[in-house]
């Protein structure tokens, strides 16, 4: 029984040393596989923030400054124009009551390697929740956005998010 004891020890401790020893096992420097620099609470952050809180209140043209002039905006894949984007998130306004955000949650990526190596990009997920005017009915449906900038102004902007319920309560 002893020896068994001590073969089972010394075994697990040789697994140790070896597991301890192999490069696999050891963390990367801070600059190793980094595939870009991420922040929070940045300016590009807080300009998302800001923007959802615009299209909340339903007064979207008071971040219109956030946009460079030929910025491409897509919405489910529909490509629009910044004054399309403002017309159609402000008709929601017509069909719902309380629009806001919830659960919402911001970063800016600073790409340095990859495809879109040197490109900046602030992500948002979201749950959007409304009361449908028809029906009484609260909405609630999750969203993920990105806005892609060109300096400190934004050159495309993207925002996901199923909309069967949404188009339920228009149609």
């Amino acid at each position: 029984m002893i020896f068994k004891n001590i073969f089972l020890s010394t075994a697990i401790y040789s697994f140790f040393l070896i597991s301890c020893n192999n490069p696999q096992n050891t963390k990367p420097t801070k600059e190793e596989n980094q595939v870009g620099i991420i922040k929070g609470n940045d300016f590009r952050s807080e300009a998302m923030m800001k923007f959802t809180d615009a299209y909340v209140n339903n007064d979207l043209n008071s971040v219109s400054d956030l946009f460079t002039e030929e910025a491409k905006i897509m919405v489910n894949d529909a490509d629009l124009t910044f004054s399309e984007m403002v017309a159609g998130l402000s008709s929601g306004h017509n069909y719902f009551n309380n629009i806001r955000h919830e659960d919402r949650d911001a970063f800016t990526m600073h790409y340095k390697e990859g495809k879109i190596a040197g490109n900046i990009f602030t992500h948002y997920w979201y749950t959007w929740k409304a009361t449908s005017k028809k029906t009484g009915e609260e909405i609630s449906i999750r969203g993920y956005a990105w806005m892609k900038w060109n300096g400190d102004k934004v050159e495309a902007l993207y925002n996901a998010f199923d909309p069967t319920l949404y188009r339920a309560q228009i149609e």
